[in-house]
């Protein structure tokens, strides 16, 4: 069927699809604002949905899988929204966005780094490697683009667990403080200006 996820993961833009999976994975994201990650099911998922059981494994064979996908856009959205500043070279606005970003979003980013296991934050970690390498920056001088690139996501997403994990009463901008003194600055400052 026309519907279904093709093996390479594209997905059909029939209207009913489209709407099924958005209903997915906001019904997903609200149960994480609710509870842990671990006590969602998928009978929880649909029917907050509003859609049959049946339908969501047309979609995706789990939970995780929906959660990858919701993962992919917010990085997208995160990229998009820190690429600017880091362009401007202003590493501190950079991880105050993302921590603010972050804090914003709690449940679901300690889901996404936390709640879903080690292969979603390996997941979550690729996906954000992948598309920070697509995404139009300067290179730091003198480092190999994909080697900064792992570096500066790992090295992030490390501290966002720790606070999210190990941390949560430390204040946002603490943490951009930590990430940009920690991660970022080192990066930057071996940047090559222009």
């Amino acid at each position: 069927m026309d519907h279904k996820i093709a093996k390479r993961g594209a997905v059909s833009s029939d209207a009913r699809v489209v709407r099924s999976r958005a209903a997915l994975r906001a019904a997903l994201v609200d149960l994480v604002g609710e509870r842990p990650f671990a006590e969602i099911s998928v009978a929880a998922v649909t029917e907050r949905a509003g859609v049959g059981y049946a339908t969501f494994f047309r979609h995706y064979p789990d939970l995780a899988a929906v959660l990858a996908e919701v993962a992919d856009g917010l990085i997208a959205e995160l990229l998009e929204l820190l690429v600017p500043l880091l362009r401007a070279r202003d590493g501190l606005a950079v991880m105050r966005a993302l921590t603010a970003e972050v804090a914003a979003r709690r449940q679901l980013a300690h889901a996404l780094l936390t709640g879903a296991g080690d292969s979603m934050r390996q997941t979550i970690t690729r996906r954000a490697i992948d598309q920070a390498m697509a995404a139009p920056t300067q290179t730091p001088g003198g480092l190999p683009r994909e080697l900064a690139v792992t570096h500066l996501v790992g090295a992030t997403l490390t501290i966002l667990t720790w606070w999210l994990d190990r941390a949560p009463e430390t204040a946002a901008d603490d943490v951009a403080a930590m990430l940009d003194r920690l991660v970022l600055a080192p990066v930057l400052a071996d940047q090559v200006p222009g």
